[in-house]
């Protein structure tokens, strides 16, 4: 009977990077080896190399660090001590509350901010132009700067108005002539209205037609006479008969 083949299990080894058969003996051999030995040796050496380096990268962060807020500590204090230089030389403006105007005690002078204007001086009075210098000037603090300025105004809403288009009824031009302004449908609905520009050409056309027409109708023999009159009945039977059907006929 034949026996089914198994491969045997391997084992891999993270320091020499091999591969080997997965029993004792075979590791036991592989780890008396002086490749091996050398290998382990190696890997250790980095791993404590690797860690003073890290050491020495944190120490030096942390050194660094400290530096850099050593040095800002030094200049908020120049920049506090230059402030109260430029303080005790030019002086704060504060509001008093007896007066209800703005004190400065170094340039010993009040400011009225209603109108504007200064008091002190030798002898005290009110003025546009201390004699005080032009840093030492009143301005207003920024809490009280924000608060007057106020929020940006919102943009005004704009209503949209609709829009009405009249448009001419389709059906306007049957008979040959615009439907008229006034009736029971047309008037009242604004369907079928000629523009101005519209009636006036259509007046004028009639008016130079007529013209024309008279001068050639005393040229006209009799029968063209009644073949003519036989047409304008039919146009005026044509007409009546459309404005029945829009329901304009009175």
């Amino acid at each position: 009977m034949t026996e089914k083949w198994k491969s045997n299990p391997m084992f891999w080894c993270d320091y020499c990077k091999v591969w080997m058969q997965d029993n004792p003996n075979a590791k036991a051999t592989h780890e008396r080896g002086m490749k091996h030995k050398e290998n382990v040796a190696r890997k250790l050496r980095q791993m404590r190399q690797r860690a003073d380096t890290d050491k020495k990268e944190a120490v030096l962060a942390e050194a660094t660090m400290s530096a850099i807020e050593a040095a800002a500590q030094r200049q908020y204090k120049k920049d506090l001590a230059a402030a109260e230089a430029v303080k005790s030389i030019h002086g704060s403006w504060v509001l008093d509350e007896d007066s209800g105007h703005y004190y400065n005690s170094a340039q010993r002078y009040y400011f009225s901010r209603d109108t504007g204007m200064y008091y002190g001086g030798d002898p005290p009075a009110w003025t546009l132009q201390p004699e005080i210098p032009p840093e030492s000037l009143f301005k207003l603090p920024e809490a009280e700067s924000a608060s007057a300025s106020g929020p940006a105004p919102k943009p005004a809403m704009v209503k949209a108005v609709p829009r009405t288009v009249k448009a001419a009824h389709p059906l306007a031009g049957i008979g040959g002539y615009q439907m008229p302004e006034t009736g029971r449908i047309g008037g009242s609905k604004g369907v079928g209205v000629a523009s101005s520009s519209t009636q006036l050409a259509a007046a004028k056309r009639k008016r130079e037609d007529g013209a024309a027409g008279a001068s050639k109708t005393e040229n006209l023999s009799e029968e063209e006479k009644q073949a003519r009159a036989a047409r304008e009945a039919a146009r005026a039977r044509v007409q009546q008969r459309t404005m029945n059907n829009f329901g304009l006929a009175e």
